[in-house]
């Protein structure tokens, strides 16, 4: 065996050691809730109240995507997963040769559409507006309705290291606007090891980038 071929194959078994031995099993995780990070500010009030009416999960999943940033599942599949299941699905594990395996989920309790809300929330709060539920909104609050095209993480095997990456896309339509406002964020990590707090700090870390997107897009007029 030539010295190329020996460093290949010693990279590729440290790369299947990186990515643990989990990596064909479903793991759950927990997103913590908002928290003021680099880059977040809070803008003064601005005498608005805003309406999250509705978030509604429009992802896509595929059976087999040839794109690892397009959602799919792995144990029943695409096709057979139940709604519930595809509601706390963000990410899948992949080997070092870049074959999907595991699925990475929610926890009980946390759906992608309750995070979105959650953020969306947190980020017209930081925008200078006050966010009430729909019954006590008083007179012409801002209604918004949020529609979720992308929310997924998925990692890429390099030669020394792994990248983690996260998209998050959604369309805000906000009343009184004449077109949906689109919101849509990539951030990028790179590791050594693939553990489950991988995947919870990638998340992290788009929806903080997420929230400060959405503030900057609905801090100023016409809204």
């Amino acid at each position: 065996m030539s010295i190329g071929r020996r460093v290949l194959s010693v990279a590729l078994v440290a790369a299947s050691l990186a990515l643990g031995g989990c990596a064909t099993s479903r793991s759950e995780v927990k997103i913590a809730s908002p928290a003021a990070g680099p880059g977040e500010t809070q803008a003064a009030s601005n005498g608005r109240t805003v309406v999250i009416r509705s978030v509604k999960d429009e992802r896509s999943f595929q059976q087999a995507p040839s794109n690892p940033s397009i959602p799919s599942l792995g144990f029943e599949g695409a096709g057979k997963a139940s709604d519930e299941i595809k509601s706390r699905a963000i990410g899948r594990k992949r080997n070092a040769y870049g074959q999907a395996l595991g699925d990475v989920l929610l926890q009980n309790g946390q759906t992608v559409e309750g995070l979105v809300r959650e953020n969306l929330g947190t980020a017209f709060q930081r925008a200078g507006y006050r966010v009430v539920p729909e019954g006590s909104a008083g007179a012409n609050p801002l209604i918004v309705d949020a529609r979720i095209k992308q929310f997924w993480s998925w990692l890429q095997p390099g030669f020394w290291a792994m990248t983690l990456n996260a998209n998050v896309e959604t369309t805000l339509q906000l009343s009184g606007a004449a077109n949906a406002v689109p919101v849509n964020v990539h951030v990028t990590e790179s590791r050594q090891l693939a553990t489950e707090n991988v995947w919870v700090e990638i998340v992290e870390k788009a929806l903080a980038q997420y929230r400060i997107e959405t503030a900057s897009k609905v801090a100023g007029p016409p809204f």
